[in-house]
């Protein structure tokens, strides 16, 4: 990316982010994973009730799954539900690491319901939970141009705590994996608008990109990017604790 003034490169991230979202018609979905990574259609309620009173709860969604696979790669033909998969454990290590308190959408290559109304559904309810501090959805993007690559983060648009958590994601993100600075961008999309805690959409690259897909492939890559993820939430998490909030967590 050229040097730009931050002005200038504000509106480049914003022209991209339309376009890009013009451009796919993929939303993000949501879910649940311990950390002993227990799928969210096995979870019982009563295992919230084991989580420690100062445990920070966040739910990772590795989108798509199934019978629904989401964006193929160009150059490789891998599947995005496979490569969201990886990351996601990746990431729910890292935070298990940091002492974040993990739940994962699903730990294979399974939706939560048989259609995607029903899968949905199912995940809208592990969403709304009052138990999760925090929504983090993993994707990965496709775009017709095949030249836009790189990471990044959406937001529910009018969310301030969203907004927060975005920015400290996007900039860790970008420096694990050693690319120009980007703005978090606000959109209105499901994953966003349904959960009560804040929420992010990390789109961790492009398949219509060349390069971003040789490195998606790569477990090295996979886990900069869960580095970086699980450095930007923690980092959130420490800016509202020294802000001297009670929003810490929920509980």
């Amino acid at each position: 990316m050229r040097k730009n003034s931050p002005k200038a490169r504000k509106l480049a991230d914003i022209m991209l982010s339309l376009l890009v979202l013009m451009g796919t018609l993929s939303l993000a979905w949501i879910g649940l994973s311990s950390t002993r990574a227990v799928p969210a259609s096995a979870v019982p309620d009563s295992l919230f009730g084991a989580i420690p009173e100062d445990a920070c709860v966040i739910l990772i969604d590795a989108g798509h799954g199934g019978f629904d696979g989401g964006a193929v790669g160009e150059e490789t033909g891998v599947i995005e539900a496979e490569l969201n998969l990886s990351i996601a454990k990746l990431l729910a290590d890292e935070l298990t690491r940091k002492g974040f308190y993990v739940v994962m959408t699903r730990t294979d290559d399974r939706a939560l319901g048989d259609t995607k109304r029903a899968d949905m559904e199912a995940r809208r309810e592990l969403m709304q939970s009052e138990r999760i501090d925090a929504v983090v959805s993993i994707h990965i993007n496709k775009f017709r141009d095949r030249s836009v690559s790189g990471p990044m983060v959406f937001y529910m648009k009018g969310s301030d705590s969203g907004k927060a958590l975005a920015e400290t994601v996007i900039y860790s993100l970008c420096e694990h994996v050693g690319r120009p600075q980007r703005y978090a961008n606000p959109e209105d999309l499901f994953v966003l608008r349904v959960p009560k805690a804040p929420s992010v959409l990390i789109e961790c690259g492009f398949l219509s990109n060349a390069s971003d897909e040789a490195q998606l492939i790569t477990e090295a890559y996979q886990r900069k990017l869960a580095e970086g993820a699980a450095e930007g939430i923690a980092n959130y998490f420490a800016q509202i604790k020294t802000g001297g909030t009670d929003q810490t967590c929920r509980r």
